[in-house]
């Protein structure tokens, strides 16, 4: 029978080549899988990883994929997770057929019988928007030698949903988003080595709500063991959102959508549109981190990561220089910020701290309310990376970084403010031509392109080893992070280099007194 399978797909490989294109096919546990070879990387688009999460699949775990006859053809990316629009990072789409990855591996990698490291990507968008569709793995796996996986996983209220008569169904529940990754990540354990990928030797990355998935997998007991390194671009969020406060978001959003009797039957009878009008108060809460389950997620985030109570594993975290660039409502709604607004903004650190802040980060220095509001926000942001960085070297070795290159091509239109190294900015040195979901695409310069090439090298090297260092490109070295230097990696240009006080650069003796009286700490 093996025999007769391995005729059948080496003929619809030299009948497909015969046809002048150029394919690469393998075998999963699902079926045959074709996909298409450009440039010695072949890659494998839409392959289900679990069911589609529709009708009464709706807010319960994924469930495996139904295998298939024949070969199936992955060459076009799987559906979208259902989300609205969101300016133009990513795309509205009113599916929710949508558990689909893509495997990106070096070509004729089965022919060598390569185990080579496999990096799973987890996409941004604040766990309520986002696709995989975004991100061209292809330089991560031609220079870096390695497998890249990319996934789409619930969003939302479809992702992230606690309900008193969806949660006493006798199944894990609220946190569907996380259990998506899971499922996909035990894919990858029992598939991976088809593509010529080392199952053992698995490294979970993410930007922004992929960084605080990054970060709840690392402290969700159900993913111990499914990954051996972690890579959080940007992930920054750990707020607690309290299980009863979920569950009356739940009820809330069921009550506004027309499901005044609370039932699961009404509920999962809603349309995609309904999900999607009245998610509101579900988002606001899910950016700040998943919700307290007790199976998924046990504990509020940082109370795990200092417990020790989480998947310690060899970490490659950081940020971009202007993280808030990215958030300014100008670019959504056109009207730059004012100073009546950047004061509003100030005072949500505290009433009592808002006069401060604005002495601290005024309009006078930083030449305009945006400017100023970026400055602010950074402060904060790095002031909670340099705690978790703290927290995580305590127990394995964490390699800090911080994106500098303020001249990073934007695919944003422009605004009243220069964007500068802005959030997702980092993206484009990884993924070629990152441009969001809708916006437009700029090459790097040259001087940008070898930069793109000793962060892949630190990327990849790391995912081979656990330490960035090495690569062809030889980059400057990059120590682990120790809280007595509080060192992080610049990534700049012309080369990255090590600069020691981050803290004190951004005035964390002020910014973690304000910050642990705002959540608890």
């Amino acid at each position: 029978m093996k025999r007769l399978l391995a005729i059948i797909l080496a003929s619809a490989a030299i009948t497909a080549a015969q046809a002048g294109e150029q394919t690469a096919l393998f075998r999963t546990a699902g079926g045959a899988v074709q996909g298409t070879t450009a440039d010695n990387v072949s890659t494998f688009l839409g392959i289900p990883y679990a069911a589609p999460p529709v009708g009464d699949l709706r807010w319960r775990p994924p469930q495996p994929a139904a295998a298939w006859q024949g070969t199936r053809q992955a060459t076009a990316f799987g559906g979208t997770c259902a989300q609205p629009q969101r300016g133009v990072f990513a795309a509205p789409s009113n599916t929710e057929d949508c558990l689909y990855l893509n495997v990106y591996t070096p070509d004729k990698t089965t022919a060598t019988r390569a185990k080579r490291p496999v990096m799973v990507w987890f996409h941004g968008g604040g766990l309520f928007s986002g696709e995989s569709n975004d991100y061209d793995g292809s330089k991560l796996v031609k220079r870096g030698g390695v497998v890249v996986v990319t996934i789409n996983y619930r969003v939302g209220a479809l992702g992230f949903f606690s309900h008193p008569a969806i949660n006493g169904e006798g199944h894990p529940a609220i946190n569907y988003g996380i259990m998506d990754q899971q499922s996909a990540l035990k894919w990858v354990k029992a598939n991976i080595a088809a593509f010529g990928g080392d199952p053992s030797n698995v490294t979970i990355f993410g930007q922004s709500g992929g960084g605080t998935a990054v970060m709840a997998n690392m402290q969700s007991p159900l993913s111990k063991g499914l990954f051996n390194k972690a890579i959080n671009e940007s992930g920054v969020r750990i707020g607690v959102t309290s299980p009863e406060f979920a569950r009356k978001l739940g009820e809330d959003f069921a009550t506004s959508a027309g499901c005044t009797d609370q039932s699961a039957t009404c509920l999962r009878a809603l349309s995609v549109e309904q999900v999607l009008k009245n998610q509101g108060g579900i988002v606001s809460k899910v950016v700040d981190f998943p919700s307290v389950d007790g199976t998924v997620i046990t504990k509020s985030a940082l109370a795990a990561y200092q417990a020790g109570q989480y998947n310690a594993v060899p970490m490659i975290t950081g940020l971009v220089k202007d993280e808030q660039a990215f958030f300014m409502p100008e670019l959504n709604s056109g009207k730059a910020r004012t100073e009546e607004e950047y004061k509003k903004f100030a005072a949500s650190y505290g009433a009592e701290n808002a006069d401060k802040l604005i002495a601290k980060y005024s309009i006078a220095e930083f030449g305009s309310p945006s400017l100023a509001e970026i400055a602010m926000a950074q402060g904060a942001k790095a002031c909670v990376a340099r705690l978790l960085d703290i927290t995580w070297a305590k127990r394995a070795p964490v390699y800090a970084y911080q994106f500098e290159d303020r001249t990073a091509p934007s695919y944003f239109k422009a605004m009243s403010y220069p964007m500068r190294a802005y959030h997702t900015a980092e993206l484009q040195f990884l993924f070629p031509l990152f441009k969001g979901g809708q916006g437009t695409a700029h090459p790097l310069s040259a001087e940008q392109e070898k930069l793109s090439d000793m962060m892949v090298d630190y990327w990849t090297s790391f995912a081979r080893t656990g330490n960035p260092n090495g690569g062809k490109s030889k980059p400057p070295q990059w120590k682990p992070y120790a809280a007595q230097q509080d060192n992080v990696q610049a990534l700049n240009l012309p080369a990255p280099k090590p600069t020691a006080g981050y803290g004190a650069a951004n005035d964390c003796a002020m910014w973690d007194e304000i910050l642990a009286h705002m959540d608890g700490r």
